[in-house]
C-alpha cells in the first residue's frame, strides 16, 4: 500500500506541468462515470458506474439518456480512457463486445469482455503486472495492452499483444523494428483509426524530447514511430488534435489550423 501511494504521488507530481484538464494517471487507465464509450453508430453510450464494491455498466440510449439495459459486474471497472484528453475506447469494431478493465493499480490486471447485446461477460483476463487496453484488432481476435514494466517509472511503457482465442499474452514487445533504439515513452493525447479499424494512430508527448505519433498495425502486430521536429517547449503539445484523411494525418492545433502532416504510407512529413 505505501508503494502505491507513493506511485500515485509521482503522477500527480508529474502531471503538475501539463495542463489540469488532464487525467489523473498517464493513460490507459479506466474510468467510472463520465460519458463512457460511445457506439459507433452514436445511438448508444456505455458507461461503467461504481456501485458499491462492484459496477453497473449501463447501455443509455444517446436521444432519450434512458438505460436501455442494464447489469451489476463484480468488482471495480471502468471503461478505459486512451488518452489524457479523455478520448475513450474498448469496443470491438463491430460494435459486438466491450472491453472494461480494474480500475485503480492492482499487482494483477484485470479485464472483462462483455456482449453489447445483454452486457453478459463473454470473457474475462487476468494479467499479472500492471497493463491498460490500448486497441483491438478489427476482427476482434488480438486485444494490445500498454505494460508499464516499472510501477516507479509511469512515463515508460511497451506494447504487448494478448490473444483472445488462445488467451495467451504473445511474448516480446510490439515496436519499430526499423528504430530498435526508440524508447516508448509520454503522455497519450489524440488518437485517429482508420475506418477499417486496422490502423491506431496516437500521438505522445514527451517531455524532455521529441513528440511523436505511434502507427499500430493492429492486424500485422507491428508498430512504426514518427518523431515530430517540435523545438519549443512541451505545453502546446497537450493541445494537438490528430485528423485522419485517407493516407494523410494531421496534427492540428488547438483552433484547427494544421500544423503538420504526415503521409500514412511513407511516413513523410510536411507542413501545411
Amino acid at each position: 500500500m505505501v508503494r502505491r501511494s507513493a506511485l500515485l504521488l509521482v503522477a500527480f507530481a508529474a502531471l503538475a506541468v501539463v495542463p489540469s484538464a488532464l487525467g489523473a494517471f498517464p493513460a490507459p487507465y479506466a474510468v467510472q462515470g463520465g460519458d463512457g464509450v460511445l457506439s459507433s453508430d452514436g445511438s448508444t453510450q456505455f458507461v461503467a458506474l461504481k456501485s458499491g464494491a462492484n459496477t453497473l455498466v449501463k447501455a443509455v440510449a444517446t436521444e432519450t439518456g434512458a438505460a436501455v439495459r442494464q447489469r451489476t459486474v463484480s468488482g471495480p471497472f471502468g471503461v478505459p480512457v486512451l488518452t489524457q484528453s479523455g478520448f475513450a475506447g474498448g469496443l470491438f469494431h463491430d460494435g459486438s463486445a466491450l472491453v472494461l478493465q480494474n480500475v485503480g493499480l492492482e499487482p494483477v490486471s484485470r479485464f472483462l469482455i462483455l456482449d453489447t447485446a445483454n452486457l453478459a461477460t463473454r470473457d474475462t483476463i487476468a494479467l499479472k503486472g500492471t497493463f491498460g487496453f490500448d486497441a483491438l484488432s478489427p476482427d476482434g481476435s488480438r486485444l494490445y495492452l500498454i505494460q508499464h514494466t516499472s510501477t516507479d517509472d509511469v512515463e515508460h511503457y511497451i506494447v504487448r499483444a494478448y490473444d483472445l482465442a488462445t488467451h495467451t499474452l504473445l511474448p516480446g514487445r510490439i515496436a519499430d523494428k526499423t528504430q530498435k533504439s526508440w524508447v516508448m515513452q509520454g503522455w497519450a493525447i489524440s488518437r485517429a483509426t482508420t475506418a477499417d479499424g486496422r490502423w491506431d494512430y496516437t500521438l505522445y508527448a514527451n517531455p524532455g524530447g521529441y513528440p511523436f505519433i505511434h502507427a499500430l498495425d493492429t492486424v500485422r502486430g507491428v508498430a512504426h514511430c514518427i518523431g515530430l521536429p517540435w523545438t519549443a517547449v512541451q505545453d502546446p503539445v497537450y493541445t494537438f488534435t490528430l485528423a485522419l484523411n485517407g493516407n494523410k494525418l494531421a496534427v492540428k492545433w488547438q483552433d484547427g489550423r494544421t500544423w503538420r502532416r504526415v503521409d500514412t504510407k511513407s511516413w513523410r512529413i510536411t507542413k501545411p
